[in-house]
């Protein structure tokens, strides 16, 4: 599992409820499907710049939390996708369990023309495109992105 997803994740629960132990996170992460160990939560809220108060753990005032942990396309794609292959005009990406909706949404956000929109699941995503020419030209375009 990715370093910056699995932080990504521990922002998101201590946004809901910062009041959590270390082993209360470690057991919310692993409902989410990622198995850490105890010391792995307590060096990601370190390096994470967390600070523990008695109310729970908080990002310092100064620090934006969402400016320092947005993943970019690439280490996305990278790290999630594991197959992309063409079905008329989708195209078809296969991650690892879990990891569709974060592929799905980053393909989103990029605005790009040949994309109309994409459907996520566990471990697939499709791509919808206007046509099947428009499918090969965004599969090649992921393509070099990964390989990059």
């Amino acid at each position: 599992m990715d370093n910056l997803y699995r932080r990504t994740q521990i922002l998101k629960l201590l946004r809901s409820d910062p009041e959590v132990t270390q082993e209360e996170l470690r057991r919310k992460l692993a409902r989410r499907g990622i198995q850490v160990t105890q010391a792995t939560v307590s060096r990601d809220l370190e390096e994470l710049g967390l600070i523990k108060t008695r109310a729970g753990y908080r990002l310092p005032d100064a620090v934006e939390p969402a400016a320092s942990v947005q993943p970019t396309l690439q280490v996305i794609l990278k790290e999630f996708l594991r197959e992309v292959s063409l079905a008329s005009n989708l195209v078809v990406l296969k991650t690892h369990p879990g990891n569709a909706q974060p592929v799905a949404a980053v393909l989103d956000s990029q605005d790009w023309p040949e994309v109309v929109g994409t459907v996520a699941g566990d471990d697939t995503v499709f791509v919808a495109t206007p046509s099947a020419r428009d499918a090969a030209q965004m599969r090649r375009k992921i393509r070099s992105i990964v390989a990059a």
